[in-house]
Parts: C-alpha cells; sequence; structure tokens
C-alpha cells in the first residue's frame, strides 16, 4: 500500500532541507506551488506543513510563507513539556525555588536568539528545580518583556511552560536544543548545593510559538537524573 499522498509532501520538503537545496531561512515552495506539484488540494497541503512544523522542520511566518528552521536538535514540546511534566509523569512531587527575577536589557546573544533588537527588555528568572525536594536543576531563563509585560513571582513558581499556554494564550510549538556535559563552576555548586566540582547535562534552548516566534532562550543545568528528549537530528 503506498503512502498517503500529504506524508509524500512532507519527505520531499524534507529532502529539500536535508539535501541542503534549502537552508536556514530559505522559504519552502509555497501551498500554491505544491498544489501544483502534487495535484492536491489546498488541506493535504497544510496537513504536510502541520507536520513539518511539528517537527521542527519548518517555521511559518503569516505574510511570507514557511521558512526553513536551523540545523539543530528538535523536540516536540506537545511530547516534551519541561520538567515539571516530566518529572510528574515519573510520580515525583516538583517544587521551584525562585532564586531571582529581573528585568534586563538584552545582550548580543539574548536579541540573536530571541530575534529582538539589542537593549530590548527581557525577564530574566532564575530557579532551581526539585523533585521530591532534592534539587535536581539550576535553570536561567530569558523572556521578552513585550510578550509576557505580566509574569510574576508566583508564575516563575510553577511551569512557564503552563503560564504561556494557559494564562497567555499562546501555543508552544517547538524547542531547538544543543546538549552537552558540562562541570559545574561555583554559581552551580552553591544553588545545586554540591560538594564539589560534579559532571551536568547542560542544555542551551531556544523555544518557539507555533507562529514561529520565539519566546524563550534558557541555560538548564541538570544533576542527578536523565532527561527524556524525543528529538530529530537535521
Amino acid at each position: 500500500m503506498g503512502q498517503p499522498i500529504y506524508k509524500i509532501i512532507e519527505n520531499y520538503v524534507k529532502e529539500l532541507i536535508n539535501s541542503g537545496k534549502l537552508n536556514q531561512g530559505d522559504l519552502i515552495p509555497s501551498e500554491h506551488q505544491l498544489c501544483e506539484e502534487f495535484n492536491v488540494t489546498r488541506m493535504t497541503v497544510r496537513s504536510a506543513l502541520n507536520n513539518l512544523v511539528k517537527e521542527g522542520y519548518i517555521a511559518r511566518r503569516r505574510g511570507i510563507g514557511s521558512i526553513v528552521l536551523g540545523s539543530k536538535v528538535y523536540d516536540n514540546i506537545s511530547s516534551i513539556s519541561g520538567f515539571t511534566k516530566e518529572m510528574n509523569s515519573k510520580g515525583y512531587k516538583v517544587s521551584s525555588i525562585l532564586v531571582s527575577l529581573e528585568k534586563i536589557e538584552a545582550d548580543d546573544e539574548i536579541s540573536e536568539k530571541l530575534n529582538i533588537s539589542e537593549g530590548d527588555y527581557v525577564w530574566e528568572i532564575k530557579r532551581v528545580r526539585l523533585a521530591n525536594d532534592k534539587r535536581l536543576s539550576y535553570m536561567i531563563t530569558y523572556m521578552p518583556v513585550k510578550l509576557f509585560p505580566n509574569i510574576n513571582e508566583a508564575h516563575c513558581m510553577g511551569s512557564l511552560y503552563e503560564y504561556v499556554e494557559e494564562v497567555s494564550g499562546r501555543k508552544i510549538a517547538i524547542s531547538e536544543r544543543e546538549v552537552e556535559a558540562v562541570i559545574s563552576n561555583n554559581e552551580l555548586e552553591e544553588n545545586l548545593k554540591l560538594d564539589r566540582k560534579e559532571p551536568l547535562l547542560y542544555i542551551k534552548q531556544v523555544c518557539r510559538l507555533d507562529n514561529g516566534e520565539a519566546f524563550e532562550y534558557s541555560h538548564t543545568y541538570h544533576y542527578g537524573y536523565t532527561l527524556t528528549v524525543n528529538a530529530i537530528f537535521k
């Protein structure tokens, strides 16, 4: 039995990306072009493109079209909804210690990752995440103030992803992650209550909404547990 036509369209676009014919920031063929190419309805093309968005290959930009995202590790946030849901699913009681919540000006790196102007205001949120009262993660998160002007300490004590979706009414689509092992420094040892230098799992992450807009840039340092990651390497 042959593949459904929407899967054939998905694979066609993936091949354009994986072969290097389309690079990061390039526009993929328009819905109209794909309809003509494969002699299908717009609804079929949109099914294929929606799957490509979920898998992290493309992002949609209103009035422009669909663009190719970068070659990183992409996770579907619907299956990995951050620390809180992951640890709750394993039966742990999750809690947080808010180290600081500050409004700062975005520097070069932060503005590039969040696609904002240097000097724009962002929230800098530093937290320790605990499972069954054991310190497991230290997180430094940056979020644009223009998207989330009303973040407060109570929001930071819970799941920020729940705040984004349930309070602000936005839809999270994908995350772009870079993962590596690092050795703890003084700040990490103090916040994770480590007695000596320890190896940590470090994750640098940019999260995007369903319109492709970056809403979070974060640095997370995990100690003492295994993170489950469903990823597509491109």
